[in-house]
């Protein structure tokens, strides 16, 4: 099967795949094409048959999806935001810039006028460069949704004069920055009807749903908590929503189709799930309708037999899990240091050459080659003495009688037995291990003793490669 995949930056991508194929395939081969591991945060869209904008379910053959078409035409597009520190990848972080910008020139971003200036000169050094008066342009009226004054012209140029030199990505990292202090970041449009007929816009974020008119000016806004079930009925979404008198009342939308009904109803449930749970649960993975055939073998056959089976949502991970998962898919891929360039201050370029080694004015007279080591070191060495469970804390308890040191207190205080050799855990025992900061001053002043670089040897051992920990305590 021959697809078309449209990038964000309305690059055209020519994807194979068997015919039998399901959405995750060729989801899977376009983001291998692109370098990205972040997969979790991207979809793929379709046309319906009456214009309607509608997502590919995963899960499901493209074939049962898209009528057939040849080839099949999609679009790439970002399926669940987050804030811009979060993303590890700069591919990624380039096709969320690209979809964002696209959603500020058509209007469905609104910005402050200081933000329109802002966002002016970040865009247009994303876009063109450093500032030349023949090429310069500027979006401030798609971007603010009025004519710039000469004054405010002034100063849009005088913001792009101090962007001069800086790189596209560290550009995108702050319009990105600014972009995700806007109130719409992250939600996704549908367009319905009330029950009165009058037409809205309905958007699903990350906070809960929002109902605006045509013009997108808000006119009531749905936290997640306070919605005790979503379901659909062909065209129609009904919304049981609990008011402060603790009455519930039943909210209708129309859609334009029932495949639209189910995309605005997917829409909430996976986007909640997406930002709101800690894990997805298996009442969301396992719902699925059957087909006429997939019906009849069920009956007669075996009730749980995989024919006809079309999976309602195919939301794999939530928020938090998406970001685990591609940090250790970078680790194992040898990439430690996930701070990016477009996450440094390059305003003013500190870099300069001496003796034929670029030397930076903010590493204290090393190369930026031995900064970067150092840094990387740094950062194994934090993530060494991290607590395996909740990778927020530091390690502090041993269990007993085996010994082993992987988690801190809190999370020790819940297992039964202990995660590296499945013993028994009689009692925790509280440990004090020397923090990140100590153990920086002491390799930094050339003082550490051996025992400390065993010990962090050690942790290090237990809490990334069970399995070779003998091997690598020797070394």
């Amino acid at each position: 099967m021959h697809c078309l995949v449209t990038r964000p930056d309305s690059v055209v991508m020519e994807v194979e795949v068997d015919p039998k194929a399901n959405g995750e395939d060729c989801l899977n081969k376009v983001c291998r094409k692109l370098g990205i591991i972040e997969v979790d945060y991207f979809g793929l869209q379709f046309s319906g048959s009456k214009g309607e904008s509608l997502w590919l379910n995963l899960r499901n053959r493209i074939s049962q999806q898209m009528d057939n078409l040849t080839p099949c035409r999609l679009r790439l597009r970002v399926k669940f935001f987050v804030e811009p520190h979060l993303i590890l990848q700069e591919q990624t972080r380039h096709l969320f810039f690209m979809h964002v910008k696209e959603d500020l020139l058509g209007g469905r971003l609104r910005s402050t006028p200081e933000q329109a200036e802002e966002l002016g000169a970040l865009v247009a050094q994303a876009e063109l460069g450093d500032f030349n008066q023949n090429t310069a342009k500027y979006f401030y009226y798609e971007f603010c949704g009025k004519d710039p004054s000469p004054t405010v012209l002034n100063s849009i140029i005088a913001k792009h004069k101090l962007l001069e030199g800086m790189s596209p990505q560290s550009v995108e990292y702050q319009a990105m920055q600014v972009i995700s202090s806007l109130e719409n970041y992250g939600v996704e449009w549908h367009w319905a009807r009330d029950a009165e007929g009058q037409k809205l816009a309905i958007g699903v974020g990350p906070e809960g749903i929002s109902i605006c008119k045509e013009d997108f000016s808000l006119m009531n806004r749905i936290a997640y908590p306070i919605i005790q079930i979503a379901t659909q009925s062909g065209k129609n979404v009904y919304l049981t929503v609990t008011k402060e008198t603790s009455n519930s009342v039943v909210l209708m939308f129309k859609l334009i189709s029932t495949r639209a009904a189910s995309g605005l109803y997917r829409a909430i449930t996976e986007t909640h799930a997406f930002y709101r749970c800690d894990t997805v649960t298996n009442a969301v993975m396992m719902q699925y309708s059957r087909d006429f055939k997939g019906h009849l073998a069920s009956l007669f056959l075996n009730e749980n037999i995989n024919l006809g089976k079309k999976y309602v949502f195919d939301i794999k991970r939530t928020s938090k899990e998406v970001y685990d998962h591609a940090r250790r898919a970078l680790y194992h891929a040898g990439i430690v240091d996930f701070v990016s360039q477009g996450e440094r201050s390059p305003l003013s370029s500190p870099l300069k050459a001496s003796e034929g080694e670029l030397t930076c004015s903010t590493c204290e007279g090393l190369s930026c080659q031995q900064s970067r080591v150092l840094q990387e070191k740094l950062q194994r060495l934090k993530e060494a003495l991290l607590c395996m469970l909740c990778c927020e804390e530091e390690i502090n308890s041993t269990f007993c009688p085996c010994g082993h040191m992987v988690c801190c207190q809190s999370c020790a205080a819940h297992l039964q037995c202990c995660p590296v050799c499945r013993s028994d855990v009689e009692h925790v025992q509280h440990v004090y291990l020397p923090t990140c900061n100590s153990l920086l001053n002491l390799a930094v002043t050339g003082t550490a003793p051996l025992a400390i670089h065993r010990a962090v040897a050690a942790q290090h051992c237990s809490a990334k490669d069970y399995s070779k920990s003998d091997k690598i305590c020797q070394t």
